[in-house]
């Protein structure tokens, strides 16, 4: 889980490689709007067993304010009921299994439908699913999305063409190659994210398989590469440098004490990019 914590203080940035592209982006979008009202950021990745790290700089008051991304299920509940409520926190994911209300997130449930309906549109009938930790709630999210969106359009998808991987390539590689064992195999793989996608590129690109002309492969985020390589990825942008605006915007406001600051969430909608990754079943 990362957070972002906002304070009259020095940078200090800490992250994994694994979240460079996403944090990058929030984070400089946050510091454009932070840094002329005299505000720097410093960036802490804190697991799920530390979170009494944020807890108690908000009741130090050792910072003005957290913007916070919730990776796991129960991050956020945890947060709700052991930060002070007056104290400012905006949320950057939704958690379905609690609501709060100061909460400024991408609607992957909109991405995912994008997704899902362009290959339908495709003439595609049979997914397979490559997705992240069972608990990780981007995971979760568009695995409730895109098994009601198959429903919805009569795409079929069985366990046999669902694996697990870690957000990374090499999870992505690995998934893959069980998909590929199956007696049977989807026309296209749905990876939840671009790394995952492009691991499932080099598993079939080693084993001989042509994309999209044997099966299509799409992610989701499109990161810096997913034009890059070949075929081009079709991918899901997610608006993180504008989710990064709107979140310090909306903690300017509750450190003032704006009424407006408070009432509702905010969502901000994925774009579809369609590229060469994804073959048009009906030619």
């Amino acid at each position: 889980m990362e957070s972002v914590i906002l304070q009259k203080a020095l940078i200090n940035v800490d992250l994994h490689l694994r979240f460079v592209d996403y944090a990058f982006h929030v984070t400089a979008g946050a510091c454009q709007v932070l840094e002329p009202e005299g505000y720097s950021v410093q960036f802490d990745i804190v697991t799920p067993d530390k979170l009494d790290v944020l807890s108690r700089k908000a009741l130090e008051q050792s910072v003005d304010g957290l913007l916070v991304l919730p990776q796991f299920e129960g991050v956020t509940q945890y947060l709700h009921d052991n930060i002070p409520k007056d104290f400012p926190v905006v949320y950057l994911q939704k958690d379905p299994l609690c609501r709060v209300e100061n909460c400024v997130y991408v609607d992957h449930v909109s991405g995912v439908r994008q997704l899902v309906q362009h290959v339908w549109a495709q003439g595609h009938r049979k997914l397979g699913l490559i997705q992240g930790p069972s608990r990780h709630l981007d995971s979760m999210q568009r695995l409730h999305a895109v098994r009601a969106c198959c429903e919805e359009l009569d795409i079929e998808i069985c366990d046999e063409w669902i694996a697990d991987g870690l957000f990374d390539v090499d999870g992505g590689q690995n998934a893959m190659r069980r998909i590929l064992r199956a007696n049977r195999l989807p026309s296209v793989i749905f990876c939840f994210n671009d790394y995952m996608a492009i691991g499932a590129l080099r598993e079939a690109v080693v084993r001989g398989i042509r994309v999209p002309e044997d099966v299509s492969i799409v992610g989701y985020d499109d990161i810096a590469v997913a034009y890059a390589i070949c075929p081009a990825l079709t991918t899901v942008r997610q608006p993180w440098f504008e989710l990064g605006r709107r979140a310090a915007r909306l903690i300017l406001s509750m450190i003032a004490r704006e009424p407006a600051a408070h009432g509702g969430d905010k969502h901000l909608i994925p774009e579809l990019m369609q590229r060469d990754s994804v073959r048009n079943m009906h030619v």
